[in-house]
């Protein structure tokens, strides 16, 4: 399994190892490339047959990982990808490694039914339905530390206790539309308090949105957030705003739901499956500073901390017990065992 140093991966591996899944966790092949080669020559002969990649950045250079799945098939390999995301998060072009990769693997584990037609328009290739399962993103409860109220969680942000929290969390990048949250929330009264939380993956549009603070209001935490303090955030927040111009996988909205928080969201690529309007968060209508301004002001009319617990019960659907479930068949299927 491919890569070994992402928390979902780690627990995706412990999971299957109780239910008697032999894995070996291998690296990226930016520093260990010798390595893995070597190591996925001398395990096949201990029974190791798939090889299960979660994503194509694990590959530097196109023609290593070329190579690799030759050698891998050539040796009897099955190649298993988990498809988290579609393209790059910030390259939106058709991309001649995701089209070779994607013709060359054996088996797709697909999040959501949204991302077949969108992956076999973006490899420009169908993809042959028996080779594809679908599954959805487990959610992230008893994973991170849930333990503040809301009111410890302010006080350690030194955010008051009567203000209405709308948290924008996770890696600084345009795609996640975080400069029209700053926009909308420059147009809000002082009652709304924003959060922008995430390391910068955007270091222009990092420049752009702090150089434009018009109101004490919103605030910046430009950093890599530690897993047991991720709960601050959280919990400091009344809902999660997510303004997406495309998506493949909203790790963001399983993890408010997790933490019993609604979610505001653009309506595109996979959060029709996810967000039930008007249950666990409501739809923007338009990619606008107004339209999220006043989203926002709508949501905050409503019982959102019913919503909140409505999340939460909806997270249920999306167990890691289902997720371990699909896997393995998956296995079983691309083994025709």
């Amino acid at each position: 399994m491919i890569p070994l140093n992402h928390q979902y991966i780690q627990k995706l591996a412990k999971e299957l190892r109780k239910e008697g899944i032999k894995i070996k966790m291998m690296k990226s092949f930016h520093y260990s490339a010798p390595y893995n080669f070597i190591a996925t020559l001398l395990l096949k002969p201990f029974g190791y047959k798939i090889i299960h990649i979660h994503w194509i950045y694990v590959f530097p250079f196109s023609f290593l990982m070329k190579l690799y799945i030759k050698l891998a098939k050539l040796i009897g390999y099955k190649i298993v990808w988990t498809v988290h995301n579609v393209h790059p998060h910030e390259n939106f072009e058709n991309n001649e490694k995701t089209r070779w990769f994607a013709k060359n693997v054996d088996y797709f584990f697909i999040h959501y039914n949204s991302n077949v037609k969108k992956l076999e328009d973006y490899i420009q290739c169908p993809i042959e339905k028996n080779k594809i399962k679908i599954i959805f993103h487990p959610s992230f409860e008893d994973i991170y530390t849930n333990k503040l109220t809301q009111e410890e969680a302010r006080d350690m942000l030194d955010i008051p206790k009567d203000k209405k929290v709308i948290l924008c969390f996770g890696q600084i990048r345009r795609y996640k539309g975080i400069d029209l949250f700053q926009q909308a929330m420059n147009s809000l009264t002082e009652e709304y308090f924003g959060l922008i939380v995430g390391e910068i993956k955007d270091k222009e549009l990092f420049k752009e949105i702090n150089s434009k603070l018009e109101i004490p209001n919103l605030q910046i935490v430009p950093k890599r957030i530690k897993n047991e303090d991720i709960q601050i955030y959280l919990n400091a927040s009344d809902v999660v705003i997510t303004l997406y111009t495309d998506i493949t996988t909203s790790g963001i909205t399983l993890l408010a739901y997790s933490f019993s928080k609604p979610i505001l969201s653009t309506r595109v690529g996979c959060m029709s499956e996810i967000l039930v309007e008007g249950k666990t968060g409501f739809f923007i209508a338009d990619r606008t500073p107004l339209a999220v301004k006043n989203s926002i002001i709508q949501l905050f009319k409503e019982d959102y901390k019913k919503m909140g617990k409505d999340s939460y019960m909806f997270s249920k659907k999306f167990s890691w017990t289902l997720l371990i479930d699909s896997i393995i068949q998956g296995y079983g299927e691309v083994l025709n065992e």
